[in-house]
């Protein structure tokens, strides 16, 4: 059964059908929420909550209006991020802590290093540009899903992406 044929009969109540594409789509979601917050039960939580509303709303749901099922997806994580960043202004210190020292023991110091790197640089970016970078390398998005989140016009999206890029890499040069 294809995504399609999963997609209608999850709208008709098919529980099953819409844990199919849970397993589909749910590290995709996880690591974006990942990639946006810092602690990792949170992220958890709110991949989570993602398909909760997904589930909840799909029968609206509509390629016409909401875009492709992924996008769709990450559209409803990235309002919920959006919605608990305004709430949690304030990351506690330990939190990066922690954080810094799980990395420190998972990856190998190469990795690590380049990770820090490339880290550093996408802070230096404003929240938008941050998000497509994001969105359309490190979840691998096609342009059209990046400019159906964000409400960019596809065209403009490749070349804002191409001068954010650009910038990066001006980034991390300097900080060499």
């Amino acid at each position: 059964m294809n995504r399609d044929e999963l997609l209608e009969k999850a709208k008709k109540g098919d529980k099953e059908a819409f844990g199919f594409l849970y397993k589909e789509y749910f590290n995709k979601i996880y690591r974006y929420c990942r990639a946006n917050m810092y602690q990792e039960e949170l992220a958890s939580d709110v991949a989570q909550e993602t398909f909760l509303r997904a589930w909840k709303s799909l029968p609206g749901f509509t390629q016409t209006e909401n875009g492709t099922f992924q996008s769709y997806l990450f559209t409803i994580a990235r309002n919920l991020i959006v919605d608990l960043s305004r709430k949690q202004r304030d990351i506690p210190l330990e939190t990066l802590e922690e954080k810094a020292a799980n990395d420190n023991v998972e990856e190998g110091y190469d990795r690590k290093e380049k990770n820090l790197t490339v880290k550093r640089a996408l802070s230096l970016l404003n929240e938008l540009d941050r998000q497509i970078i994001i969105l359309r390398y490190f979840e691998e998005l096609k342009y059209e899903d990046v400019a159906w989140l964000l409400g960019i016009n596809a065209g403009a999206l490749r070349v804002r992406t191409s001068r954010i890029l650009k910038k990066l890499y001006n980034i991390i040069k300097k900080n060499k």
